[in-house]
């Protein structure tokens, strides 16, 4: 089972650039012509994890849900729904509840009504998946290294111009982003306690003069589960009774920082496959794959984690009841010039 400290979670991102994710996710959109989109996920493997797959769906009960037989001890679950529109679908996959820990895709459908055929553009956007932004990535992180970062093996194998040794670097300069953004995000949370609860006489300056020493100490030797294993050895560095006044009264203050862990643990070790479906003929797309008017993309969790993803496809659809219109009009009008000049005669 995933585990959530620092220590853990660090293992855990060193593995996934070498190791598979736990889950496969496959993400179906279709847009329909009349601007309804019909949606179908597929999660493929362990049960637990797929009960815990971060998206805001598997807390709603109007889905329908299709659980099929293990299959090489993996399991699969199903699920679908059709949704009136755009508006209705991101309430369910960008929720406005900003404190839910989960991957979150926003869509808009634009369709532009040109009277012998109407075009369709449709965008879905992953959204930035990072929960740990005490750290600006921008301050340090250029385009380049990022689109390293995301890379999959595959990507790597085929790209002529892949760098092994530039790689290895980025990839040590990700896993020291990674883990320092996780311990200011405790670290901060830990000041938030103090400054709130006025009893508690240990201060911010007390702290910061040991911090580097403190984020060293838990890199090396926190091994267990949770905050509490976090504050025991902050306590080892600090010697300071409200270390364990924290630790017996104020361990739900830092309930948001579980959450996020529990989601990045999440996240980061599924595979992500979207395919949008479009009406009527396929015109562009930014997509890598395409398959008739179907088009594909196979992320990580790394393609979003810096920067939002985006996924478009355009496409137009013949209004064949405009093609009838406009022949009944011009038989009658015809009609209408033949009578005309009949009379006239």
């Amino acid at each position: 089972m995933k585990n959530t400290t620092l220590k853990i979670s660090l293992i855990l991102v060193i593995l996934i650039f070498i190791m598979p994710g736990c889950l496969d996710i496959w993400i179906t959109t279709e847009v329909k012509p009349n601007g309804s989109i019909n949606q179908t996920i597929v999660f493929q493997g362990d049960s637990a994890e797929i009960a815990e797959v971060p998206f805001a769906l598997m807390k709603e009960n109007d889905w329908k849900r299709e659980w099929s037989k293990p299959e090489k001890d993996k399991y699969k679950l199903v699920v679908s729904k059709e949704f009136s529109s755009v508006k209705e679908l991101n309430k369910t996959m960008n929720p406005v509840d900003t404190n839910l820990q989960v991957v979150r895709v926003n869509s808009t459908l634009n369709r532009k009504f040109r009277w012998f055929y109407t075009r369709f553009v449709f965008e879905e956007k992953v959204l930035v998946s990072n929960p740990f932004k005490c750290l600006d990535y921008k301050d340090s992180w250029s385009d380049e290294e990022i689109r390293l970062i995301a890379s999959n093996e595959e990507d790597r194998k085929t790209d002529p111009a892949f760098d092994s040794v530039k790689y290895k670097v980025t990839e040590k300069k990700f896993e020291d982003f990674l883990f320092r953004s996780m311990f200011d995000c405790f670290y901060n949370n830990l000041l938030s306690v103090l400054a709130d609860n006025k009893s508690l006489t240990l201060k911010k300056e007390d702290l910061d003069l040991k911090k580097d020493v403190i984020y060293r100490f838990l890199i090396d030797s926190v091994k267990n589960d949770g905050t509490d294993d976090l504050l025991i050895g902050l306590g080892k560095v600090i010697n300071h009774p409200d270390i364990q006044t924290i630790r017996s009264k104020y361990l739900s203050s830092f309930d948001e920082f579980q959450r996020k862990m529990k989601f990045f643990n999440a996240a980061s070790d599924d595979n992500y496959k979207f395919a949008i479906r479009m009406p009527g003929l396929l015109l562009q797309t930014n997509s890598p794959k395409i398959e008739g008017s179907e088009t594909g993309w196979d992320l990580s969790y790394y393609n979003f984690f810096f920067k939002e993803y985006s996924m478009t496809a355009e496409s137009r659809q013949v209004n064949i009841w405009a093609f009838i219109v406009a022949g009944l009009v011009l038989v009658i009008s015809l009609f209408s010039l033949i009578v005309a000049f009949t009379r006239k005669r």
